[in-house]
């Protein structure tokens, strides 16, 4: 079974005219036209909850893989041996080179105070390619974000090393790794064979040397993927930071977001549940009605006697 999951409170149609009729008559809920008949007037549907208690979330879709070319093709490839957690292709790459030059011309329209990202390589790549600052040079002060890698045919694009200078932290966390199970495409490498190649990425969440969640045998669920999904957004909810990048995987995303929206419009539930492309980014607003990962509020003024103190 899906999990119960939480709903932002909407206010609709009845909700408001039951508070209009409490608060007086005489207050118009639609149009009456001179043949007497009544023209309703849908009231926006909205939720409010204080600042404090949300989040700004970009969830990323890494770029092309060379498994998805193969998959594209043929689906069975996704079984293959081949394409064990997978690099990015050419095009993988100018992907998320795009998406680096959108979110630089939004300015300061865009922010993420952190990086939270898959620990396989596909998502890694993704995020060094649309976080990065440019190419890495002998010399400067910091490590880089992506070592240069070379060009292996069919599985690995050449790329120069990529700079972490100005760049938000890097943080890589298991619990948004893509649908878990049969395809090696989706089974993460030794840890000691990933971390050389990151050195400005934080790989200390990640506890195991290989890879314990991912088995041949079995492909995670739906409801799995789900039940996974609401605990990564609850731990995202629990971080410090206000606005964080997610740097994840199609199905992942997908059926975790299947859990929210349900009230919603069906116009904002087609938004929130379609499928994401490679490299696209969407943003969402994530609250917690609970109270339960309440963080300080840094707009908040008390005023009364403390604001003449």
């Amino acid at each position: 079974m899906a999990p119960t999951v939480p709903h932002a409170t909407s206010v609709g149609v009845e909700e408001a005219e039951e508070g209009a009729g409490a608060a007086g008559a005489g207050v118009p809920h639609g149009h009456v036209h001179a043949d007497g008949s009544h023209e309703e007037h849908l009231l926006p549907r909205l939720a409010l909850i204080p600042h404090h208690h949300t989040k700004v979330i970009h969830f990323i879709r890494h770029g092309q893989g060379y498994h998805n070319v193969a998959g594209q093709l043929d689906h069975e490839e996704y079984k293959s041996w081949e394409f064990e957690d997978a690099h990015l292709t050419d095009f993988g790459w100018q992907q998320a080179r795009a998406l680096n030059s959108h979110i630089r011309k939004l300015g300061s329209e865009f922010r993420a105070d952190v990086v939270i990202v898959s620990p396989l390589t596909r998502t890694l790549e993704t995020a060094a390619g649309v976080f990065g600052a440019g190419r890495w040079q002998q010399g400067d002060p910091q490590p880089p974000l992506m070592l240069e890698q070379t060009e292996v045919e069919g599985k690995r694009a050449a790329q120069q090393a990529i700079s972490a200078a100005g760049c938000p932290p890097f943080v890589a966390w298991e619990g948004c790794r893509e649908h878990l199970g049969v395809h090696p495409c989706d089974k993460r490498r030794p840890m000691r064979d990933i971390k050389p190649s990151f050195p400005a990425v934080d790989f200390s969440l990640v506890e195991a040397e290989e890879d314990t969640l991912w088995t041949l045998e079995h492909r995670e669920t739906h409801d799995e993927i789900k039940r996974r999904g609401l605990k990564f957004m609850q731990w995202l909810m629990g971080r410090p930071e206000r606005h964080l990048a997610v740097v994840s995987h199609s199905s992942f995303i997908f059926f975790m977001l299947q859990a929210f929206g349900h009230t919603a419009a069906p116009a904002i539930q087609t938004e929130l549940h379609k499928w994401y492309e490679n490299c696209e980014m969407r943003t969402v607003v994530l609250a917690d009605e609970g109270g339960a990962h309440a963080h300080p509020d840094p707009l908040h003024f008390h005023g009364g006697r403390m604001a003449a103190a």
